[in-house]
């Protein structure tokens, strides 16, 4: 098998000779009912080639199955040693824990809103007047960023504006989406946030060329007839917020 640089102008399936990508490819090799010898070269223009041979071992079955795991034996390669003891991020933010929500309307269900639990939301009852929501943090902090999962979030567009008690910390329409949106926010030291709604929100797929593995599953499970019809609703089904780690 000689690799050579050159265009990919197919997959190379069962072919011979494959091209590399800044010197790099891969093969996968299914082998043939006998045992054998398999060669693979590397040749290139104005470079050393390189040559690798293996023999392939036979395994003995009984009625097409093995009575060993082919790679029982195989040698591992641990060249790149162990496991760094330090960790392999830097975490840039922590999330702020919520005690309790209240609405001047459904306030028995704020609660879906935070709970971390995808199948519930909490709703106003459809009135822009009534579209606000206030959540008490655990302790007063400098919040940077709310991360909210809105229902209809492919397809609506909710005008809203935050509050950091009472500081106006965010305002504009939150975007289309296919799950969680992350809004910036004016960072300032707070107990409370608010989401308020401030005009009638917009339906419109912003996603319609996208199709879902099953076609036939709503994965939003709050779509319904009657909500596109309620421009005065805010609606969410997740909501968290987060502090900088200085």
């Amino acid at each position: 098998m000689a690799w050579r640089n050159r265009s990919r102008s197919k997959n190379y399936i069962l072919s011979k000779e494959i091209p590399v990508e800044n010197g790099i490819n891969r093969v996968m090799i299914q082998s043939l009912a006998k045992a054998g010898k398999i060669k693979i070269s590397a040749t290139s223009n104005g470079l050393k080639s390189a040559e690798l041979s293996f023999e392939t071992k036979a395994i003995h079955s009984v009625n097409g199955l093995s009575e060993e795991l082919p790679g029982k034996n195989l040698p591992s390669n641990l060249e790149r040693g162990l496991t760094p003891k330090t960790p392999s991020y830097t975490q840039k933010r922590i999330p702020v824990n919520i005690l309790n929500a209240a609405s001047p309307s459904n306030n028995n269900d704020t609660y879906k809103s935070y709970d971390d639990n995808e199948l519930t939301e909490w709703r106003n009852d459809g009135n822009i007047t009534t579209g606000s929501i206030t959540y008490m943090l655990s302790k007063p902090s400098i919040v940077n960023e709310a991360v909210i999962k809105f229902t209809g979030w492919r397809t609506k567009i909710y005008p809203i504006r935050i509050l950091a008690d009472g500081k106006e910390v965010f305002k504009g329409n939150t975007t289309q989406s296919l799950g969680y949106i992350t809004i910036p926010l004016e960072p300032v030291l707070a107990e409370k946030i608010t989401i308020e709604l401030i005009g009638a929100n917009t339906e419109k797929d912003g996603f319609s060329k996208i199709v879902e593995v099953d076609p036939t599953k709503e994965l939003d499970l709050y779509k319904d007839k009657t909500s596109v019809d309620a421009a005065g609703q805010l609606r969410i089904v997740e909501i968290e917020f987060y502090e900088k780690i200085k």
